[in-house]
C-alpha cells in the first residue's frame, strides 16, 4: 500500500479508478532513472535520495507518482544510522553538560560545550556535530538496495495502488480461474468476514473496513494483502464499492485479468503439491488413460449452506460435471464434520473413502441423492470411477438432446458452428451436431462441425470454378484458402460436397491437386 495522500485516482459518473501508470517510455525512464540513482548510491543519505526526487518532480512528472516510486524503492531498502557514534549517547551526554554549565547564549559557548562532549567520548568535534542528529530519518544511511527492472516497479506501483483505493471499500466481490485453496486460507487467517455465492460461476464477498464500525486499519490492511493472492491466477474479476471519503458517495470499481494484468504486478505462486500421494497416483494413472474427461485438481468451491467445500478434483466432458473429494487418513471427528458438508451440496460429488475409515456415517452417505461412494484400500479404482462418469455423461447428453428438441430455433446467418452455438446456448457441441444431424434444417448442409447454408456453398463453389476455370486445376491450399476467406472451416468436406476431387501426390497438402472429376486426363 501507498499513503493515502500519495493515491491517484480518476472519478466520473460513480466509477472509480486508480490513475495507473502505464508501461509508455517515458514512465519507464522514469522508473529506470529512480532505479539506477539508488543502486549508484548505496552509502549515501537518505534525504540525499529525497532531494533527487524532488528534482524529478520539478521536471514536469506527477509529485505523487514520482515520490509513490520512490516509496516502494524505500521499503526494497535497508536504512540504518552510523554506528560509529551513538546519536542517543551523544544527545545525553550533551544535556548532561548543558545542566552544569547552563544553556549557551553565544557560538562560544556552544563550541565549549561540543569540545566537552567530544573530549568525554574521545571522538572529533565534527563527529559530536555530523552524529547529533543522525538517527533522524533524512539521516539514515542506504546501507542496502534489492533491485527490481522499470517494467516491475511500475506494476508493484500500479499493484499498491489498487490495494490504497480497496483500504476505502465497503464491500468486495471477487472470483478467479483457481487457487482457491491458498485464496480461501489467506481470507480465514487474515480474518475477514466472507460469504461465497454463484452469480455465472464461484465467488466470495468481503465485507470491506468501511463497512465495519472498528479495527477499520486492521482490516483495510489485511484486504491489501488478500489482493496479490487472487490476482496470482491466470484469470480473475476484482469488483469492489469505495466510499469517497472527499464526497462522502459510493463509487464501483472493477478489474479484470484480461484488461489489467499487465500493469498489476503477479506474484509469484509455488505450483501447489498434492495432499497425498494417493491423490498424486490417482491423477497420474487417470490422465494416462488418455480419456476424454477433463481432469482438474482443486476446481471452484461449491457452497455448502453457509460454508464452502473445496473438491481435491473436478472431471469435465462437454457439459457434463463430477466432482471428487478424497478422504483419507483422518480423525473420526474431522471426517464427521467432512459427511455433514458433504449432505449440504446440490453437485454431483463422488467420494472415495479408505475403507479404514467406513462407519455407519460414512455408509450414510450412499443414501444421499447427488452423493456417491467408492472405497479404496492402496490405490483408487480406476474403473468404478469410469463407470460413474459414463453414467453422468449419458445423463446430461440426455438433458441436453430433450432441451434441443423443444428448442424452436430458425437460423438465419450462412454458416452455423456447432461449438459457437452450443457455447451460446449452453450445451455440448456433441449434443447440437447429434440433434442437427438427426433433424437438419432446410437450406443448410450438414458438415462436420457446422451448418453451411447452400447459397453460400454455390457461392464458394462458383469461386472455385472460376480460378479452376483457368488452368484446369487448383492445389488443395488455394482451394482451403478460398473456402476460409468465406469463414467455412470444414474445408475439405466442402470441396467434396461440392462435387471435387482431391488428387494427393504424397502426404503434403501443397502438392495435393484439386479437379472435377470429368475434367480427369487418362
Amino acid at each position: 500500500m501507498l499513503p493515502s495522500d500519495l493515491l491517484l485516482v480518476w472519478k466520473r459518473k460513480g466509477v472509480i479508478q486508480p490513475r495507473y501508470a502505464r508501461l509508455s517510455d517515458d514512465n519507464l525512464e522514469v522508473a529506470s532513472i529512480l532505479i539506477e540513482f539508488y543502486k549508484r548510491h548505496v552509502g549515501e543519505k537518505k534525504k540525499v535520495l529525497k532531494e533527487f526526487a524532488s528534482e524529478l518532480e520539478d521536471s514536469g512528472y506527477d509529485y505523487r507518482f514520482v515520490r509513490g516510486l520512490s516509496f516502494l524503492l524505500d521499503r526494497r531498502s535497508i536504512f540504518k544510522s552510523n554506528d560509529r557514534v551513538s546519536p542517543v549517547d551523544l544527545r545525553k551526554k550533551t544535556y548532561k553538560v548543558i545542566e552544569k554549565s547552563g544553556l549557551p547564549t553565544t557560538p562560544e559557548q556552544r563550541s565549549r560545550i561540543i569540545e566537552t562532549v567530544a573530549t568525554e567520548l574521545n571522538v572529533t568535534a565534527e563527529t559530536v556535530e555530523e552524529f547529533f542528529y543522525a538517527d533522524l530519518e533524512s539521516e539514515l544511511v542506504l546501507e542496502k538496495f534489492d533491485p527490481l527492472s522499470p517494467r516491475e516497479l511500475l506494476q508493484e506501483y500500479n499493484l499498491s495502488l489498487t490495494q490504497t483505493l480497496l483500504f476505502d471499500s465497503t464491500e468486495l466481490n471477487f472470483t478467479a480461474s483457481g487457487n482457491w485453496q491458498k485464496i480461501l486460507y489467506t481470507v480465514k487467517k487474515l480474518g475477514l468476514i466472507y460469504e461465497a455465492y454463484r452469480d455465472g460461476g464461484f465467488w466470495v464477498k468481503i465485507d470491506g473496513p468501511a463497512s465495519l464500525f472498528k479495527l477499520t486499519r486492521r482490516y483495510g490492511t489485511a484486504i491489501a494483502k488478500l489482493l496479490p493472492v487472487i490476482i496470482a491466477n491466470s484469470e480473475w474479476t476484482v469488483e469492489a464499492k469505495i466510499l469517497w471519503k472527499y464526497t462522502n458517495e459510493i463509487c464501483d470499481f472493477k478489474i479484470e485479468s484480461w484488461k489489467h494484468h499487465a500493469i498489476l504486478k503477479k506474484p509469484y505462486v509455488p505450483a501447489a503439491s498434492y495432499d497425498s500421494i494417493v491423490e498424486e497416483d490417482f491423477a497420474a494413472r487417470f490422465q494416462a488413460l488418455k480419456s476424454d474427461w477433463h481432469l482438474k485438481r482443486e476446481p471452484e468451491p461449491i457452497p455448502a449452506d453457509r460454508q464452502v467445500i473445496i473438491p481435491d478434483f473436478s472431471l469435465e466432458r462437454e457439459g457434463s460435471k463430477v466432482y471428487i473429494e478424497i478422504v483419507g487418513f483422518w480423525t473420526m471427528e474431522y471426517l464427521l464434520r467432512k459427511i455433514e458438508k458433504l449432505k449440504k451440496t446440490n453437485v454431483n460429488m463422488l467420494v472415495i473413502v479408505n475403507e479404514n475409515l467406513v462407519c455407519q456415517k460414512v455408509a450414510d452417505l450412499e443414501k444421499h441423492a447427488r452423493l456417491n461412494v467408492i472405497y479404496y484400500r492402496d490405490k483408487i479404482p480406476l474403473a468404478p470411477i469410469l463407470r460413474h462418469l459414463e453414467q453422468a455423461f449419458r445423463e446430461v447428453r440426455a438433458k441436453q438432446s430433450g432441451f434441443l428438441k423443444d428448442l424452436q430455433v430458425v437460423f438465419m446467418e450462412p454458416i452455423v458452428n456447432f461449438e459457437e452455438f452450443a457455447a451460446r446456448i449452453g450445451v455440448s457441441a456433441e449434443a447440437v451436431r447429434a440433434a442437427l444431424s438427426e433433424n437438419p434444417p432446410q437450406d443448410y448442409t450438414m458438415m462436420p462441425n457446422s451448418l453451411v447454408r447452400k447459397d453460400k456453398l454455390e457461392q464458394i463453389g462458383k469461386k472455385i470454378e472460376e480460378q479452376i476455370g483457368q488452368i484446369g486445376r487448383l492445389s488443395l491450399s488455394q482451394v482451403v484458402e478460398i473456402i476460409r476467406a468465406e469463414g467455412v472451416e470444414d474445408a475439405t468436406s466442402t470441396v467434396e460436397t461440392l462435387g471435387y476431387k482431391i488428387a494427393w501426390h504424397g502426404i503434403s497438402p501443397e502438392k495435393a491437386e484439386v479437379f472435377k472429376p470429368e475434367s480427369k486426363s487418362n
